[in-house]
């Protein structure tokens, strides 16, 4: 069994795992690490994993919650006290665009980056407007009622019963306030598209079949302008493969991993 170390840097919260080279985890959206422990557990044989809780979440969930460009920021700050100069940045969902914009400031500090269940392009004014109704809810009747009707469409059907529990209980440990400073930051996040196109680095774009946050012509625009990059559609998953089937997902990473290793 894998054996996790866990640490504090400036009040970000984050553990470590495994020897090898370098992979950082982003978990999305009112999640926290522990989304990723499935496959950190078996990706820490061949590497050194670590997985934050990102400010305002998790156990870092009394930090507040700035811009994406600040997120990323902080993030590199902590890669640097670690001495990492280069790792592998996989994010899901707002952790992609976390990892996106950490690719635009930072590119010659990455040696890929996976972005899994999300998008490097900004919101589409009909997504900016459906975030500012989220916040306008939240703001007037709390976050509970919200998710009570946000959570169902995060899986695919099949798995919507079996992880209604974990996934509630995840997002009850966030504080309204931290839930509005992230939907406001993906509301007003830059498209990084030109990012992609200039990265010199592996990318692989992961899309649940079943996921409606994204549509599959969406992620194929952004796979045609990378230049080294694997697309992944993933069947029978929604938002949440990493949840709902840990095992599809794990191959699709290690076979990207794999890949990175071979050109590197």
């Amino acid at each position: 069994m894998s054996i996790w170390v866990i640490f504090n840097f400036k009040n970000i919260i984050y553990s470590k795992v495994g020897t090898g080279p370098h992979l950082c985890f982003l978990h999305g959206f009112c999640e926290d690490s522990t989304i990723w422990q499935s496959l950190a557990d078996t990706l820490s044989q061949d590497y050194t994993v670590i997985c934050i809780d990102l400010p305002g979440f998790g156990r870092s969930r009394d930090l507040s919650f700035g811009t994406l460009d600040e997120v990323a920021r902080q993030i590199n700050k902590l890669l640097k006290a670690e001495d990492i100069e280069s790792c592998i940045l996989l994010g899901h969902s707002m952790g992609g665009y976390i990892a996106a914009a950490y690719a635009a400031l930072f590119p010659t500090e990455l040696k890929a980056l996976a972005l899994v269940h999300s998008t490097a392009l900004a919101d589409s004014p009909s997504k900016e407007v459906n975030r500012q109704k989220s916040i306008d809810f939240i703001a007037k009747n709390g976050s509970q009622e919200f998710f009570r009707l946000f959570i169902p469409g995060l899986v695919a059907l099949e798995h919507r019963g079996r992880l209604r529990e974990q996934l509630t209980a995840l997002v009850n440990q966030t504080s309204d306030r931290s839930i509005l400073a992230g939907l406001s930051a993906m509301k007003e996040r830059p498209s990084h598209l030109e990012t992609i196109a200039q990265l010199d680095k592996p990318i692989l774009f992961m899309k649940g079949e079943e996921d409606t946050h994204y549509s599959t012509d969406e992620i194929y625009t952004q796979a045609a302008a990378a230049s080294i990059c694997q697309l992944s559609v993933l069947q029978g998953v929604g938002h949440l493969s990493m949840l709902e089937n840990p095992e599809k997902c794990l191959v699709e990473v290690q076979r990207f991993l794999t890949f990175v290793e071979a050109i590197s």
